[in-house]
């Protein structure tokens, strides 16, 4: 599965890959296209829009500058341009504003827009073209040059003046300020005429008056404004704006002023962008963007391709398609960039500055790479923001709004909170502990209420609707709540009554509410009585099993001691048969002493009537002392001991009697049923609490018994009960380790035996 899952994502990323690689191939296919539409646009910059609007422009500048010439003194641009008429106007929606103010308003504003053309003009076209304004009345001319360019498109023009400019634009207006003639001359005569008679005719200087001062025009394109006068009556203002009057104006460009003019036009970042954008190659960008962002939404239809599901690819809306608009502005720009760039030589120029050691044959080459690798990053930072959005198809849009859309998960989270919030407190209403105090809950429903009648009260007359309301849901919520409570006391009630009948096994999982908190105590009572029941089970039947362990283990050397005895009572019985049977009797004999002691010290020990004596014990000394008094027993039963223990003395407060009987015990029973030829370890280790002790080997038996009965009364892990003993070693040391403040632990794992017993050392 995860060699599929690779050479999946292998196969998504050479598709992507070869998708990006192809469209930057594409698109640069297309470039000597799109250099040959924008030279088209570049050879004709003196019909541009711009520069025509610059002209108009200059046409108002130049007039004042002549203007004042004849005043002798300098004029305002709203003395020439602009003339204000006042007309009664009968209407009841009018502008609190004074006549006085609304001409200086229009004045100031008109002034400030022509101001910063005679700048804007100085620093500029004023400085790169000859220029010419005539006053057709009194023949004062203000120019910047001393050619004759009044003369130019006139049969005074001789070969000089005309081989002298190849492009000029000649303007003529009328007494009232309107175009009367124009004649050009230039590449494209025809249609520089029509664009040069557009733009003089329009209505640029009226527009950017309306646009700043905030005013309409009537139907005859006058700019009117309504107002309040200072005495009480209702007035409209026409404002009229005009054009220069009665003058001539030529502007003419030499060879030489018209390279210059391209010179400053190559370095117009703004015209080559235009010039492209004329061309068509930010159009065809953004086509080719159209395309992958197809080939992202529909690619995921394909099962191999998963670049849509990593954890990369998982943005949210609110980034993607921001980002995704604001990249495709970003591309498009960076794309005319690279295309000027790459046209116009400034790559080569940067080889041969900081790359000299590369042949000039390299250069195109590199210049193809750079492309090519700058249009691949920015398609594919374009296919990674596209591949954002591949899951669309297969979600839904909706399911793929609501996965990835952070606004939608803020308001769904919201709206969860306060869901979560309001379950919350109805929870709390309703699983009120009663037990406790109820302080918190109290508060917040008197807060809960208070903002309720809070609100209620800002409704004004709607108020006491809203109360109305409100008391009403709160009637019929009161009522649904003590309906709520009386079904959670039957509950309670019936589940109580169920354990008082004796039905041990009553099921508590049912929700009591505000009971709740007495759940706990109904299933601690069920719990308790259930344990007693066990432990009166399980103590009447060890109370069966002790009585016939008992009867089996004393009835066999009695049964022997009896026979024994009525052989004896035979006068024929030779000597050597007499001594046998003795010796029997007294094995025997000792086996029941034996029996009765240990049942003696248990019964003892389970009563707790055992009087200790504790002093300071040596527990590793004692653990060795105890297997060196059964050394020969270990090597009868063919065992080897294995001992590991701290070679330093560990003291504990310990019966020193009880303790030795402990380990002798244990001692005993691996003797007994330890598998012959096999090791039994012995491991003791100091630790925080005190000691810990253990002992583990294989049993010679199956051992088919729970460890918690071995240490049980007369229970033997030799279940056949071939071997000798009461059964009753393990609990005797039990007993003697408990009630010595230790804890002793027996586990089985398969045939492994082991013995755990740690004692602490604040015995006392």
């Amino acid at each position: 599965m995860d060699t599929k899952s690779k050479n999946s994502k292998k196969f998504s990323l050479v598709i992507a890959g070869t998708l990006i690689i192809l469209a930057a191939v594409i698109f640069m296919a297309f470039y000597p296209v799109f250099y040959e539409r924008a030279s088209r646009y570049e050879e004709n910059i003196l019909q541009s829009d711009g520069f025509l609007e610059q002209l108009y422009e200059a046409n108002f500048v130049l007039y004042k500058e002549m203007a004042e010439i004849s005043a002798g003194e300098n004029l305002l641009y709203s003395d020439l341009f602009l003339s204000i008429e006042k007309e009664d106007y009968d209407s009841e929606e009018y502008a609190q504003i004074s006549i006085e103010n609304c001409e200086e308003q229009a004045r100031r504003v008109l002034d400030d827009i022509l101001g910063l053309w005679q700048q804007k003009l100085k620093e500029s076209l004023f400085q790169n073209l000859d220029y010419c304004m005539v006053d057709s009345a009194t023949d004062r001319q203000v120019k910047n040059t001393e050619s004759e360019l009044d003369r130019l498109g006139t049969e005074d023009a001789d070969d000089v003046l005309n081989e002298k400019y190849p492009y000029y634009i000649k303007l003529t207006y009328d007494s009232a300020g309107f175009l009367k003639d124009v004649s050009v001359r230039g590449e494209g005569a025809d249609s520089l005429l029509k664009r040069v008679q557009s733009t003089m005719k329009g209505y640029t200087l009226r527009n950017d008056f309306m646009d700043t001062i905030g005013i309409g025009s009537d139907a005859s394109g006058n700019i009117v404004s309504a107002f309040y006068s200072d005495d009480t009556e209702s007035y409209r203002v026409r404002y009229t704006i005009s054009g220069p009057k009665n003058v001539t104006v030529c502007y003419a460009l030499t060879t030489e002023q018209k390279e210059a003019m391209s010179q400053i036009r190559e370095g117009d970042q703004y015209y080559h962008w235009y010039a492209y954008y004329q061309a068509g190659a930010p159009q065809a960008f953004r086509v080719i963007l159209i395309a992958l962002l197809l080939c992202a939404l529909l690619l995921p239809l394909m099962k191999r391709y998963t670049l849509h599901q990593g954890r990369g690819a998982h943005l949210y809306l609110e980034f993607s398609l921001p980002a995704g608009l604001f990249w495709v502005a970003v591309a498009s720009e960076l794309t005319v960039y690279l295309m000027n760039s790459t046209k116009r030589g400034y790559f080569e120029d940067f080889y041969r500055e900081y790359l000299t050691m590369l042949p000039i044959q390299l250069y195109p080459v590199l210049t193809f790479i750079v492309n090519l690798v700058s249009l691949s990053f920015l398609f594919g930072v374009w296919f990674y923001l596209s591949n954002s959005l591949g899951e669309v198809v297969s979600l839904g849009v909706k399911e793929f709004v609501l996965e990835r859309s952070l606004i939608v998960k803020c308001w769904r989270g919201l709206c969860g909170l306060a869901k979560r919030n309001a379950e919350k407190l109805k929870e709390e209403i309703l699983h009120v502990d009663l037990g406790e105090k109820a302080n918190k809950t109290i508060l917040k429903l008197v807060v809960l209420n208070f903002a309720i009648l809070a609100i209620a009260c800002t409704l004004w007359m709607f108020g006491w609707f809203a109360l109305f309301v409100y008391s009403a849901v709160l009637y019929f919520g009161l009522k649904k709540y003590v309906q709520k409570i009386q079904e959670q006391y039957r509950k309670v009630l019936t589940a109580t009554r169920s354990i008082a009948g004796g039905n041990l096994n009553t099921s508590l999982e049912e929700d009591f509410g505000v009971f709740e908190s007495y759940k706990k105590e109904l299933a601690s009572i069920q719990a308790g009585f259930k344990k007693a029941v066990e432990e009166e089970v399980r103590s009447q039947r060890m109370k069966t099993e002790l009585i016939t362990n008992v009867s089996h283990d004393l009835k066999t050397p009695l049964t022997a001691i009896t026979t024994y005895v009525e052989l004896l009572e035979d006068n024929g019985l030779s000597q050597e048969k007499r001594e046998e049977y003795l010796g029997v009797l007294k094995k025997k004999t000792a086996r029941l002493r034996f029996l009765i002691e240990d049942l003696f010290e248990v019964s003892k020990a389970s009563s707790g009537n055992v009087t200790l004596n504790p002093v300071d014990v040596d527990i590793c000394n004692l653990i060795r002392q105890v297997y060196l008094e059964y050394e020969d027993k270990v090597e009868e039963a063919d065992l080897i001991f294995r001992f590991s223990m701290p070679e330093e003395k560990v003291i504990l407060k310990l019966d020193s009697q009880k303790t030795y009987r402990i380990f002798e015990n244990l001692y005993t029973n691996a003797i007994k049923y330890a598998m012959p030829h096999t090791r039994v370890y012995v491991v003791g280790e100091k630790t925080e609490k005190g000691f810990h002790f253990e002992m583990k080997n294989m049993s010679a038996c199956e051992l088919n018994v729970n460890p918690d009965e071995l240490t049980e009364r007369f229970v033997r892990g030799d279940s056949a009960r071939n071997t000798e003993g009461s059964g009753l070693g393990l609990a005797i040391a039990r007993s003697f380790t408990e009630l010595q403040g230790g804890k002793l632990k027996v586990e089985i794992d398969g045939d492994l035996y082991k013995v755990m017993i740690d004692f602490t050392s604040n015995f006392t």
